[in-house]
């Protein structure tokens, strides 16, 4: 085993260095696909919002309990001057259950039970903070691995989610707040492949960018992609690196190219709090709040539990 995991790590460190080379040849040959970020003093209001999950299967049900949090920033000259959370600090927990699902479906209805969480707590929060800067942790639109079959039984979620979607783009477009998703961990590999990258941009984009840098900002969605007329036309991506030892954050964002300068330094600037970690602070806070610790987790199955229902044999088996 001990040869294996060596000849492993040979291959990984062959494939990282020739990656590598191949980047900086590209970057060299390419001038225009990498701009600098400047850094900018930040007094404004920010919102963050981020959703917390727990799924529990029973007799057949997958019960999925959701909470989402808005954390509000208000900065002056860069520095924290007063912060709130919507709902609240702590809220509580919303139940959604359905049966009869496959694993696939499973999986589908637990995340568009997180989006509908976090955008409905997003356009709420947009409601009562009215912040300049409204951030997401995650995508500004759902990934293919979201959307059900069109026959399937999720189908009318999927329906409510993205009208959602629409919900928070218009409020952010009358109030004049700049939408933003913030991704730190992308599989996405559309720039790589559009550039014979057989890899993942961000792995690609921490080979050919430096710190307080990003890509050319392009479209979210392809011309051959038809997806319904709106703001869709206007959601754009970048890649920037923030730090020069974390990984590359993609940037989703509402707006024209000519934003993209604003954008990245409006998120560099909240993002640029460690060297190792690069990811705005209030983000942080809001999964701070959001998520779901172990004793939570152990309470709400113990609650399941004293509906007198026995769990099924795989959650009680005696032995290892």
């Amino acid at each position: 085993m001990r040869d294996a995991l060596s000849s492993l790590a040979e291959r990984i460190l062959r494939d990282q260095a020739s990656l590598s080379e191949r980047a900086r040849e590209t970057r060299a040959g390419r001038p225009e696909l990498i701009a600098s970020v400047v850094p900018v003093e930040i007094s404004l209001s920010v919102c963050a919002v981020d959703g917390g999950l727990f799924a529990y299967r029973l007799h057949g049900h997958d019960v999925v309990a959701a909470r989402s949090v808005a954390v509000n920033f208000i900065y002056q000259d860069s520095r924290l001057e007063s912060f709130d959370y919507y709902p609240s600090r702590s809220p509580d927990m919303s139940l959604s259950v359905e049966s009869a699902l496959d694993e696939h479906e499973a999986n589908v209805f637990r995340s568009l039970t997180r989006l509908g969480s976090e955008l409905s707590c997003a356009i709420e929060a947009l409601k009562s903070y009215s912040p300049a800067l409204m951030l997401m942790d995650g995508s500004l639109w759902t990934v293919p691995s979201d959307r059900p079959a069109q026959d399937s039984r999720l189908a009318p979620l999927y329906g409510e989610v993205v009208e959602l979607y629409k919900e928070l783009y218009s409020a952010c477009g009358d109030k004049g707040t700049l939408l933003c998703g913030v991704i730190k961990d992308s599989r996405s590999r559309k720039l790589a492949s559009s550039m014979g990258f057989s890899c993942s941009d961000t792995v690609l984009c921490s080979h050919m960018l430096k710190k307080a840098e990003r890509t050319a900002v392009f479209p979210y969605f392809e011309d051959k992609q038809k997806e319904p007329a709106g703001f869709w036309e206007k959601l754009r991506v970048f890649y920037m690196k923030p730090s020069e030892n974390d990984l590359p954050l993609r940037v989703e964002f509402i707006g024209e190219e000519g934003d993209v300068s604003r954008v990245s330094s409006l998120i560099f600037s909240l993002s640029s709090i460690s060297e190792s970690f690069a990811y705005p602070a209030i983000l942080i806070e809001a999964d701070m709040r959001a998520a779901m610790d172990r004793n939570e987790a152990e309470g709400l199955q113990a609650d399941i539990r004293a509906l007198e229902m026995r769990p099924l044999r795989r959650n009680s088996r005696p032995f290892r």
